[in-house]
């Protein structure tokens, strides 16, 4: 009997753990949609610190309250928030067992110095070589100043100090805007409100003005880069390349830790690894070693100027069936890497800017530790293994020789350059492109607002194959349809990153909403982005289209909405190339002022395309 009891008992308490678990996860979850979905950074704060409250008290684990404490750095930060450095700093010195957040904490508070460090600058037309070449690097990261050729042609250097006009105008900028954000804060009353709106056309003007003022120095920095001379500079920072992430384009689950700081030793003989091949092997010992981080340029972590060889050497432990294929997936590594585990070679890769993976499956110890080295060989700037390193295996039935270069495979990486970056994955001579940089884009609302609906996530999803056609299928926006037998899709991602590559039809989208919106004010749904043609209809009735693929926009919906209750939205969406899908996040919502507002909303003959925010000009 007292072992039945015993029994009883860890059930109850394994029951409860589970339950606590599970509560903090759905509290991060919340967070996270606060966060990203709504953009109220405050209730976001607030959430994030209960997910902390509760692994302080032991109700969840370590790595979710780590996750929690950086996110409230990035809020802060969004906020414009001081306190965004010391949490920063409190992520790296509490959570020691969390290298990869704090990984990704050191970067950020990294950058938030660098930011301050550029505004505290003082501008001058005159520059020494020093804020010269710092002024470059900074406009062009990818580059390396030859600061001592460029200085010693008086017409170059003329042009050059266009640099510092451009700096002045960001300055201006951001002084603009740091004005603007602390009126809008002290602005909660609808009065206040009102008053915002009136200086807004004059802050605007204002700002056009000084656009244009930046475009033309663009302009002449955009004639200066061709002549500008590449060259070497002691302590060039690669932060544009940091913490690359891997490219692995199919369905995986990650099946070892792999530890962001490595043993390293400067291999100064030669170009490649066969003059101490046995450093690879299983048992050497790298005890009196240096250690340093993956994910970073080795000039960047004292060891600017060299141009050479090295050796990188670690052990992880793997925990991985024995059917699947084991892969090992690098976000990069500049510029010749040869790759061994356990003391054989399991391949090599000769692209600085290309994202490779290689099947360790042959020599992998699948229950146990592994020791894997790297030997990287770098002639010229960045060197070193600066892409962060997975190690998994495919969860569906992929031939994973199509991405393995070792298998004869090959991922192209179109880089980032001046523009977004972008990944093209070649496989069985055909194209798929993953359209990360476009995820979760937020609507824009112009205007004070209160939100009056949490729209899901997941919604009901069917193809419809046959041309641009709304009405082909009209009956998929009845509220009373049956959709049961439709398949699940996210909003926020493009379809292709959802299992349905190269589709280049019609699709369906259906989903249920609460809404408690008040009477005698309207109600409007606001949409992040919609590639392309978009059809939306609330309640089986027609509200609006839309048909500019990378304009968010605005509906009202005031005249089908049941303001307290249920509703159904559905939206047919065409797009006949490329991305296609609704990307971008939804919004449903009240405005608080009185205000004309036909201006915004795409049914009412107005255009988000002139309400842009001012940023997205130039970034």
């Amino acid at each position: 009997m007292e072992r039945v009891i015993a029994i009883f008992l860890s059930c109850v308490l394994l029951s409860a753990s589970s339950l606590l678990a599970s509560s903090v996860e759905e509290t991060y979850q919340a967070a996270l949609m606060q966060e990203k979905g709504e953009g109220n950074l405050k209730e976001a704060i607030r959430l994030y610190k209960q997910v902390i409250e509760a692994h302080e008290k032991g109700k969840g684990d370590e790595g979710m309250a780590a996750r929690a404490q950086l996110r409230i750095g990035v809020c802060q930060e969004k906020l414009g928030l001081a306190q965004a450095r010391q949490t920063y700093e409190a992520v790296i010195d509490e959570h020691p067992g969390q290298p990869q957040v704090r990984a990704e904490a050191a970067q950020r508070l990294e950058s938030t110095h660098q930011r301050e460090a550029t505004i505290e600058r003082p501008s001058s037309r005159t520059a020494s070589a020093l804020e010269l070449r710092s002024l470059l690097q900074q406009h062009w990261p990818s580059l390396i100043v030859d600061a001592d050729s460029v200085l010693s042609d008086e017409w170059v250097r003329s042009r050059i100090d266009s640099v510092f006009i451009n700096e002045q105008i960001r300055r201006q900028l951001e002084a603009i805007q740091r004005q603007r954000e602390q009126t809008a804060r002290q602005m909660e009353q609808e009065q206040a409100a009102r008053q915002l709106w009136a200086i807004q056309p004059q802050m605007e003007q204002e700002m056009e003005q000084v656009a244009r003022q930046m475009e033309q120095a663009a302009r002449q920095l955009e004639a200066l880069q061709p002549q500008v001379f590449l060259g070497h500079e002691s302590g060039q920072q690669y932060h544009d390349y940091a913490y690359t992430p891997p490219v692995v384009p199919y369905a995986h689950e990650e099946v070892a830790e792999v530890p962001m700081q490595w043993k390293f030793r400067l291999e100064v003989d030669g170009s490649y690894p066969q003059r101490h091949r046995d450093w690879a092997t299983l048992d050497y010992d790298d005890s009196d070693w240096a250690t340093i981080d993956i994910g970073r340029a080795w000039e960047d972590q004292g060891y600017a100027g060299y141009d050479k060889g090295a050796w990188y050497r670690t052990t992880f432990t793997v925990a991985a069936d024995s059917v699947r294929p084991v892969l090992m997936a690098f976000g990069g590594v500049d510029k010749d890497a040869f790759v061994y585990v356990n003391g054989q070679l399991v391949g090599q890769h000769h692209a600085w800017d290309l994202p490779f993976i290689l099947d360790i499956s042959d020599h992998v110890v699948r229950d146990g530790e592994n020791a894997v080295a790297l030997y990287v060989y770098d002639g010229a700037m960045m060197g070193g293994v600066y892409g962060l390193i997975n190690v998994h295996q495919p969860t569906d039935e992929v031939e994973t020789n199509d991405f393995a270069v070792n298998r004869g495979g090959h991922l192209n990486r179109v880089y980032r350059g001046h523009g977004w970056p972008r990944v093209e994955v070649l496989k069985s001579g055909k194209h798929y492109m993953p359209y990360s940089s476009y995820a979760y884009q937020l609507p824009r609302i112009p205007y004070p607002h209160q939100t009056v609906a949490e729209v899901p996530m997941q919604w009901k999803f069917c193809l419809d194959v046959g041309g641009l056609n709304s009405q082909r299928h009209r009956e998929y926006a009845d509220p009373d349809f049956d959709d049961s037998e439709w398949v699940d899709i996210g909003i926020g991602q493009a379809w292709e990153d959802q299992g349905y590559a190269q589709y280049d039809e019609g699709a369906w989208y259906r989903t249920r909403i609460e809404v408690d919106a008040k009477k005698g004010r309207p109600v409007f749904m606001a949409f992040g982005g919609v590639d392309k043609d978009a059809y939306v209809y609330v309640n089986g009735h027609w509200i609006g289209e839309h048909h500019v693929w990378n304009q968010p926009f605005i509906l009202d919906i005031s005249d089908h909405v049941v303001r307290d209750g249920e509703n159904t939205v559905a939206l047919y969406v065409y797009d006949g190339m490329g991305m296609g899908g609704v990307y971008g996040l939804i919004n449903v919502h009240q405005p608080s002022g009185k205000e004309n507002l036909d201006r915004y909303l795409a049914n009412r003959g107005g255009s988000m395309k002139r309400k842009r925010s001012f940023w997205s000009r130039f970034f």
